[in-house]
């Protein structure tokens, strides 16, 4: 049977009924004078017949003073009265019958919904409890320069994989639109390498917190956040992540940032960084089966690099800063580093990719570079030198802010700078030149102009061909006050060189 709220009854409610029989709602109704209410009452009808048809009406029925409807032909029209007589105990019967049959369905439908809604509650509760426990690890993690934990970075690839690609870049200020992680992510290289300047820290004598403050920034940005879940990452530090400009041996808080980085980028307990005394954070990583095995070697330039001289004439080309020192007794790497160096390079690999966090090859700027200490570079191209014909070897280098490739007018080796992922120096910032001619510096050994926009590095491995790609690429924006914005795709080849792989 359809129910419709017309057809409630309404013998429960007192005013209904005293409206309905005429009754002053300020008097008292009794059943003491059955005759009196018997003449007055008057009672409701239904079409059961109707099921629920909004068109049908709600009839008037009076009872005489026989107890007789004034309609005779009720039963045949489909109406049903309530009883005659005795008419209160019958009249408050009917009611809960009718009442029964017509919410009892209702009732139960109601009862398994209620169930299924404390379920369902007894679910979200479960849910929030445990996104707020999530929630509270992450921001426990972040405070302790580690977002999420281990767990939240992506692995690095299996040591027997052959690598297809793989991205490098350095400077990156977490104040700035760190849009290049969209790139990255998009591109989804096998490995993404971090040489340097990851963020911009500072330390004072007694304390990193601005450093700590930097990396939490960087943790907290949600292009890092999902970049870190899908791009593994390896990485080295240099000057800034070591909170110090032109940081070297004497700053007094290198272990304190060093420390810092380790757990930033969540290097195990057992990890050699970590038991390594008194030095840097120089690592090592393969991939790949012989024939196919690729070599990365990051090394640590800041921790105990001697003190560069002051430039005598500064900004003069060539001398901007500093000058080169020919005293035997200054060093860029410890005499530990070096000898685990030579280790990797008596290895062997079909490409081997070196990462410097300041330039090597460059000879006519005056900013930190391995000129400045003339022996050392010497000393790392012999180290190089008996195994460039068996392996290509590319020397990757930041610190600069801008872009280049470079080779050695002797050896068969390259270099390629990437730098800037965020701040890369455009034309005329520093003086009134307007164009490559005018604002790069006259270096024999760079092979095209400077890349002067925001950029990073990719290599990308062809082991059919036996071919290497490295390019630089455009990040996915620019900074329209100083850069050109010429409506490239992100990602887009701004300079490639392609070589053999032995």
């Amino acid at each position: 049977m359809g129910f419709d709220e017309d057809h409630r009854l309404s013998f429960d409610d007192r005013s209904d009924y005293n409206n309905n029989s005429g009754v002053d709602d300020t008097e008292d109704v009794t059943l003491d004078d059955p005759d009196q209410l018997r003449q007055d009452l008057t009672y409701t009808t239904f079409d059961y017949n109707n099921d629920g048809n909004d068109d049908a009406e709600d009839k008037e029925k009076t009872i005489d003073e026989h107890g007789k409807e004034t309609h005779e032909n009720d039963e045949q029209n489909g109406h049903h009265s309530l009883p005659e007589y005795p008419f209160a105990d019958a009249y408050h019967n009917r009611a809960v019958s009718c009442r029964n049959q017509l919410f009892s369905p209702w009732r139960s439908l109601c009862s398994k919904c209620n169930s299924l809604a404390v379920i369902f509650a007894l679910a979200m509760v479960g849910c929030i409890i445990a996104l707020i426990s999530q929630q509270r690890e992450i921001a426990k993690g972040m405070m302790d320069g580690v977002v999420g934990g281990p767990t939240e970075w992506a692995a690095l690839p299996p040591a027997r994989k052959p690598l297809q690609s793989l991205a490098f870049g350095s400077c990156s200020d977490q104040t700035l639109p760190m849009s290049y992680w969209d790139t990255l992510s998009s591109l989804r290289p096998d490995v993404t390498i971090l040489m340097g300047d990851n963020v911009y820290g500072k330390c004072d004598e007694s304390s990193c917190q601005i450093l700590q403050d930097a990396y939490d920034a960087l943790a907290s940005h949600p292009s890092f956040i999902g970049a870190r879940s899908m791009l593994p990452m390896v990485a080295t530090l240099d000057n800034h992540d070591y909170g110090r400009n032109d940081a070297n041996e004497n700053n007094s808080m290198k272990d304190v940032a060093k420390e810092m980085f380790l757990d930033f980028f969540a290097v195990p307990s057992d990890d050699e960084r970590r038991s390594r005394p008194n030095d840097g954070v120089y690592t090592s990583y393969e991939w790949g089966p012989k024939g196919q095995r690729i070599q990365v070697i990051l090394l640590d330039v800041r921790y105990h690099h001697s003190e560069f001289i002051l430039t005598d004439e500064y900004n003069a080309p060539g001398k901007e800063r500093y000058i080169p020192d020919n005293n035997p007794e200054k060093r860029l790497m410890s005499e530990a580093q070096w000898g685990w160096l030579g280790g990797l390079i008596a290895r062997p690999a079909n490409v081997r990719l070196i990462v410097s966090s300041i330039q090597v090859m460059s000879d006519t700027q005056g900013f930190e570079c391995w000129r400045m200490i003339p022996h050392e570079r010497e000393r790392f191209y012999k180290l190089l030198k008996p195994s460039l014909e068996s392996t290509r070897t590319v020397l990757l280098s930041g610190d600069r802010h801008v872009g280049g490739f470079y080779k050695h007018e002797v050896e068969e080796l390259y270099e390629v700078t990437a730098s800037s992922w965020t701040h890369t120096i455009p034309f005329g910032a520093f003086d009134d030149c307007s164009n490559a001619q005018e604002c790069d510096e006259d270096d024999p050994r760079r092979m095209d102009d400077f890349v002067r926009v925001n950029h990073f590095g990719m290599v990308e491995l062809d082991w059919e061909t036996r071919e290497v790609t490295l390019s630089l690429r455009r990040v996915s924006s620019t900074l329209k006050d100083h850069y050109e914005v010429d409506g490239a795709v992100p990602g887009d080849q701004l300079q490639y060189h392609t070589f053999s792989i032995p």
